[in-house]
């Protein structure tokens, strides 16, 4: 167990899971659902929203495989699930206008608003738009390439290294998010519908890549 084999594994789990997780195009659409919160209530938001985060990716990493021994599941199914429910997310998404809307942009946010999206921070706003079964299934690919036959020690310091990486992607989400309200005032109401539908659309062609991915590895076909 050397330094330089802890590095590869970090350097190796952070290139593979960025453009999977994407924290800084997610951090868009997230955007669009807290443009209506205070700052109070916003920081609230951002806070449960990386804890969830954090307690999905890390684990995914300490019970992911005693769940899919329990429910019988394999990783290409739950790729085909995953790449469908971000589809049906993403369609909500393009056809949601609500977070652009400026109908009442002097409006004080009341409890129910709050309340609205509190109910949606954990679905659909962390899983799957923050962390979703994309993300799952790479993690549980490090988690291969990570253990080491009968050295128990070594393995659960790779799968530390990759904790850590999943860390690091909730702090840049968290970052992103934290100063994600100055940036779209930068931008406009209309430059950030423009951004989240586009984001909204290359979200939903990674459910369909993702769902593809899955359905090529049950029936051990060569689409991609």
């Amino acid at each position: 167990m050397s330094l330089s084999n802890l590095l590869i594994i970090f350097s190796s789990s952070f290139m593979a899971l960025f453009p999977v997780i994407n924290p800084l195009g997610n951090g868009f659409v997230v955007n669009g659902f807290f443009t209506e919160l205070d700052p109070a209530q916003r920081k609230a938001a951002i806070q449960k929203l990386i804890f969830n985060f954090i307690m999905i990716g890390v684990g995914t990493l300490v019970i992911g495989h005693l769940f899919l021994l329990m429910f019988g599941l394999a990783i290409p199914v739950i790729q085909l699930g995953g790449g469908i429910l971000i589809c049906k997310t993403a369609m909500e998404l393009l056809g949601d206008s609500s977070s652009s809307d400026t109908e009442e942009p002097k409006r004080n946010v009341d409890s129910f608003k709050w309340k609205n999206v509190e109910q949606k921070i954990f679905y659909p706003i962390t899983f799957p738009i923050s962390i979703g079964p994309g993300s799952i299934s790479v993690i549980f690919t490090l988690m291969a390439s990570a253990s080491v036959e009968d050295k128990l020690l070594q393995t659960g310091v790779n799968y530390l290294v990759i904790a850590l990486v999943i860390v690091c992607m909730a702090a840049i989400l968290y970052i992103f998010l934290s100063q994600g309200q100055k940036i779209i005032q930068k931008l406009g109401p209309v430059g950030n519908q423009i951004i989240n539908k586009l984001v909204a659309f290359f979200t939903f062609c990674i459910g369909i890549q993702i769902s593809v991915t899955g359905v090529s590895q049950i029936f051990h076909l060569n689409i991609l």
